[in-house]
């Protein structure tokens, strides 16, 4: 419909003559949703909306550069692209209509309006465009408009990687640092979550100064695709093969930060020396070098709850889990640890050893356990958290992977103990397992826990659906073995589920719920 079709012209006029409150609640609504672009757009072309005091009745607003894309535009949205592949113009623009958004949305009738958060998402592009998005956000704050400010900052690159010339690296990293810079009162004071993504720093020093140390609020920091600059890359000293990541080490006594993300950085490990805050952390690592420890507590945070450490294949160095979880301070309540299908790189230990660490884990979660892995293992954990409740057994379905087919290191598993004959687990309440094929494989871990968890309430088994990627579900006709495993269930749903059941159930004394999950697979 035209913008000057008579038609549009009467839905608005007749919009318009809905009490203010109905109008306000209308913006409210698009403003929460992250319609900011509407929102500006309606209340300065309207008399009628213009005269409404509606930016003193949203208090949370959501404004994403990707809303700023023209329709007709190749990517049909912000879709970072590769150098030299297409010129970075759309982002550009893009990135000035989003600004000239905010400028209108942040300028509107001031009123007693207080924004409780102003969330960003925009592209760390061209200084003089990202310099101005900064100067809007300190104007509103010095103002006292603003609470909270929540950024999520992306790069005009799909991925900075080790192929890319040294100046681009860091590159991105200096314009993030002229942001916070031009503007150090807004960020250090109202900056509370912060997302990074390909952003590359010179060094571990950067990123404390900048970030660390110099955002007092922050309490939520994501980098995904970051990086700290290799010292090999400062000469041609080394070949690539063995340029070796320095660590992100974390010295910040008065951080406010409770959560760090850490997803395929291009990092040496993480090193907490000075964190108090710290409850949770994330780390998803290469591991395309094997580096002595990927998590080290300096002082341990006594705040601190979670960890999820994932590692990829190409490693071939294991870990004991009590010498990794050394000063972490034995408050952790939840434990994630990916395998990516790859080796299970924990070493062999006895329980009591890992008691101090994990005496209070209720929720204990393994990803992407390799198919063929004897699950055994498992067990000697029970007995180092005797007040865990929840166990979680996820068993990777990557398909396309060439060594999801392997046999895989089975030697590893013999090595483990068995629990001792008269342990049991009086808190263990909910046990589940999530497997792509062949689920019928659980059953014999299944029923091992069901003998050893004495109050154990339900055992759930999950058919996963979707797999890994799309890579994955084109690779599944290859394997007729693999797709018969799913396609049974889809034939004969009630049969399978009802055996499944019944081999569960005969000869256990576990008065546990069985529950099946089978998705549509058709």
């Amino acid at each position: 419909m035209a913008a000057n079709d008579p038609a549009d012209t009467v839905i608005m006029d007749t919009i318009s003559r809905l009490p203010d409150d109905v109008l306000l609640d209308i913006l409210g609504r698009l403003a929460t949703a992250g319609d900011v672009k509407t929102v500006a757009k309606t209340s300065i072309l309207s008399r009628r909306w213009r005269s409404l005091p509606w930016s003193s009745q949203i208090t949370n607003v959501f404004l994403d550069v990707g809303d700023f894309f023209h329709v007709d535009d190749d990517s049909g949205g912000w879709i970072p692209v590769r150098p030299r592949k297409r010129e970075f113009w759309d982002q550009h623009e893009a990135t000035a209509r989003f600004t000239d958004a905010l400028a209108r949305f942040l300028a509107a009738p001031p009123s007693n309006r207080v924004f409780e958060k102003l969330s960003l998402k925009f592209i760390l592009t061209k200084h003089d465009l990202v310099r101005r998005i900064g100067a809007l956000v300190a104007h509103a704050v010095d103002a006292g408009a603003v609470k909270n400010v929540e950024l999520e900052i992306v790069t005009e690159l799909s991925r900075v990687d080790h192929e890319v010339e040294e100046r681009i690296k860091p590159g991105y990293g200096d314009r993030f640092k002229h942001l916070l810079k031009d503007c150090p009162g807004a960020f250090r004071r109202r900056l509370t979550k912060l997302t990074l993504q390909n952003v590359w720093f010179r060094d571990t020093a950067e990123v404390n100064d900048l970030i660390f140390r110099g955002c007092d609020a922050l309490e939520f920091l994501s980098l995904t695709w970051c990086g700290l600059t290799s010292p090999a890359l400062d000469g041609d000293e080394a070949p690539p093969d063995r340029w070796h990541w320095p660590v992100l080490s974390i010295d910040a006594p008065q951080s406010r930060l409770q959560m760090l993300l850490c997803d395929w950085c291009h990092i040496g490990g993480v090193e907490l020396v000075q964190a108090p805050a710290l409850a949770a952390l994330r780390y998803l690592t290469f591991c395309l070098r094997d580096y002595p420890r990927p998590i080290t507590f300096g002082c341990a945070p006594s705040s601190f709850k979670g960890l999820f450490l994932s590692r990829y294949q190409g490693a071939t160095n294991s870990f004991k889990l009590s010498e990794l979880l050394a000063n972490s301070g034995g408050q952790l309540e939840w434990l994630i640890l990916g395998f990516e299908g790859s080796k299970i790189w924990l070493e062999p230990e006895r329980p009591e050893q890992l008691r101090a660490a994990l005496g209070r884990l209720t929720h204990l979660d393994f990803r992407g356990i390799p198919p063929e892995c004897n699950l055994s293992w498992v067990t000697f954990l029970l007995e180092a958290a005797p007040l865990l409740e929840r166990l979680d057994i996820q068993i990777s379905n990557r398909i396309c992977r060439p060594e999801w087919h392997k046999e895989g290191d089975r030697s590893a598993d013999l090595t483990w103990e068995l629990p001792s004959p008269d342990f049991t687990h009086r808190r263990l309440k909910h046990i589940s397992f999530h497997r792509a094929f062949h689920v019928e494989k659980d059953l014999p871990m299944a029923r091992l826990l069901m003998e050893l968890a004495m109050n154990l309430q339900t055992v759930t088994l999950v058919v996963v659906k979707s797999l890994g990627c799309q890579k994955c579900t084109d690779a599944l006709p290859n394997f007729p073995d693999l797709a018969k495993s799913r396609l049974r269930f889809a034939e004969a749903r009630e049969y399978y589920v009802d055996a499944l059941v019944k081999k569960l159930k005969d000869g256990s004394t576990s008065s546990a719920q069985i529950e099946i999950q089978i998705p549509d697979l058709v």
